[in-house]
């Protein structure tokens, strides 16, 4: 990553990123934690692009999931206890799973791509593989 993509990163993770934690918390119902692997997120030559992307792929699904799944008290209690923690990572696994909810944390592994189009897709993913997990 060259300096525009570093400085859209830290002007992500200072301007915006605040705004998704509290967004998630509000729909846990607690804190939850989010580990984002920021060095490996963007790419080259897309900085301009960073924001709509970063909330497009990462966070825009989950909290669209978050909503679809908590419409009555018991299911946002079921969120509450069994969501605890986010992890993101812009390195794709090598078994093309880029979604996993195990042990109260969902992870989603997926490279910068595919910005626009996809977050309904990418919700419905979520809910299934939380209802499951849940």
């Amino acid at each position: 990553m060259g300096l525009p993509e570093r400085r859209a990163i830290a002007q992500y993770k200072q301007n915006v990123f605040p705004k998704w934690q509290q967004k998630l918390n509000e729909l846990v119902g607690e804190p939850i934690e989010i580990e984002v692997e920021w060095d490996t997120l963007g790419a080259d030559g897309l900085a301009h692009l960073f924001e709509q992307g970063i909330d497009a792929i990462y966070f825009e699904p989950l909290v669209l999931a978050l909503q679809d799944i908590g419409v009555d008290d018991f299911s946002k209690q079921a969120i509450r206890d069994g969501f605890k923690k986010y992890i993101i990572s812009g390195i794709e696994p090598e078994d093309r799973i880029f979604y996993r909810f195990e042990n109260k944390t969902l992870s989603y592994r997926h490279n910068f791509s595919n910005i626009e189009n996809y977050t309904n897709e990418r919700r419905q993913r979520i809910v299934n593989l939380m209802e499951k997990g849940l």
